[in-house]
C-alpha cells in the first residue's frame, strides 16, 4: 500500500509540473507585474501591470490556451505565443485568441487595443505575418530568437549570479534562453543548465520566477527525460512547494465548481431561471448560460 501511495504522489507531483500549466503560468505570469516586454526580446518597452487568465471557454467543451496575456500600461493587452514552428493555420488559432479576448473585454465594458506577439524560437526565421482577406485582416508582432547571442546569454548570467547581482534582465534571459538554440539535444542540454543556474540564485523569489518561467516557455520543447530531471530539482526548491500547495488549493476549487456545475444543470432540467440559479449558487449568469450551452452542444 505504502508503495502505491508513493508512486500516486510521484505522478500528481509530475501532473502538477506539466499537466497544470495554467498554475505554472499564473505563478509566473503575476511576477511578470511591473516588467517591462522587452525582456521577452519583443519589440516594445510597454511595462506589465497585470497577468490575466489564459484559458478562453469555448462552446462544444473545447478551450483554448494561451501562452500568456498581460494588460500594459498604456491601456492595451498583449496576447503572447511561442512558437517552435510557423504554420499558415496557426493564424486560426491567433485570429480566435484576439476575438474572443476581445469578447470578453467588451463583456466587461472596456475596449482596448489588443497586441498579439509570436516568439520564435531559434528553429524559425523571417516568416509572414499578416493574414488577410477581403473580411479580416490578422496581423501579429514577431520576434526571433535565432538572432540571440545565446553563448554570452548563459556566460552573462553565470556571471551574474556568482558576483550576487542579479537583474530582471538575467532572469528573463535564464527563461527563455533553452529556446534561443537550435535542434532537440541543445535544447534540452540548455533547460539542464538554466534549471542549475537558477538554484543557484540567492533570492528564493528570483529563483521561483526563473523556475516557473522555464517550465512555462519549454513545455512545448522539453523531453521525457528533461522533465523528470526539473520535477526532481522542483521538488527541493521553494517554487516547487509552492506551486504543490496552490495545485491542492485549485483542485478543491475544482471539486466545487464541478459540484456547483451539476446542481445548476439540474435545476436548469426543472425549469429554473438563470437569474435565479446564479444568485442561489452566487456565480456570474454568464457562467451558468455557458454551462447550459456546453450541455446543449454535447447533446
Amino acid at each position: 500500500m505504502e508503495e502505491k501511495d508513493t508512486n500516486r504522489k510521484k505522478d500528481v507531483d509530475t501532473a502538477i509540473a506539466y499537466q497544470n500549466k495554467d498554475i505554472v503560468s499564473k505563478f509566473f505570469g503575476d511576477r511578470m507585474k511591473g516588467k517591462s516586454l522587452s525582456l521577452f526580446h519583443l519589440n516594445s518597452d510597454l511595462k506589465v501591470v497585470d497577468a490575466r487568465p489564459t484559458n478562453i471557454p469555448i462552446v462544444q467543451a473545447r478551450e483554448l490556451k494561451m501562452d500568456n496575456l498581460f494588460e500594459l500600461e498604456d491601456g492595451s493587452v498583449a496576447i503572447l505565443d511561442y512558437e517552435s514552428k510557423y504554420k499558415t493555420e496557426n493564424f486560426m488559432k491567433y485570429g480566435r485568441y484576439i476575438m474572443e479576448v476581445l469578447d470578453r473585454y467588451l463583456r466587461e465594458g472596456k475596449q482596448p487595443d489588443i497586441h498579439m506577439m509570436i516568439l520564435y524560437t531559434a528553429d524559425v526565421e523571417g516568416v509572414n505575418t499578416v493574414l488577410e482577406c477581403t473580411a479580416c485582416r490578422i496581423q501579429v508582432e514577431a520576434s526571433y530568437l535565432v538572432e540571440v547571442p545565446s553563448g554570452e546569454w548563459m556566460e552573462d548570467a553565470k556571471k551574474h549570479i556568482s558576483e550576487g547581482k542579479v537583474t530582471d534582465e538575467v532572469l528573463m534571459h535564464l527563461v527563455i534562453l533553452p529556446l534561443t538554440y537550435k535542434g532537440e539535444e541543445e535544447k534540452q542540454k540548455a533547460i539542464r543548465q538554466c534549471v542549475d543556474l537558477a538554484r543557484q540564485i540567492p533570492d528564493k523569489e528570483q529563483e521561483s520566477f526563473v523556475m516557473a518561467g522555464i517550465l512555462t516557455f519549454t513545455d512545448k520543447v522539453v523531453n521525457e527525460e528533461t522533465k523528470q530531471y526539473i520535477k526532481e530539482v522542483l521538488g527541493m526548491t521553494q517554487v516547487g512547494k509552492m506551486l504543490m500547495d496552490e495545485a491542492r488549493q485549485q483542485g478543491l476549487q475544482q471539486g466545487d465548481m464541478e459540484r456547483a456545475r451539476k446542481t445548476a444543470l439540474n435545476m436548469l432540467k426543472r425549469g429554473d431561471s438563470l437569474n435565479d440559479i446564479a444568485s442561489i449558487l452566487d456565480l456570474p449568469v454568464d457562467r451558468i448560460k455557458a454551462w447550459e450551452e456546453e450541455a446543449c452542444a454535447m447533446v
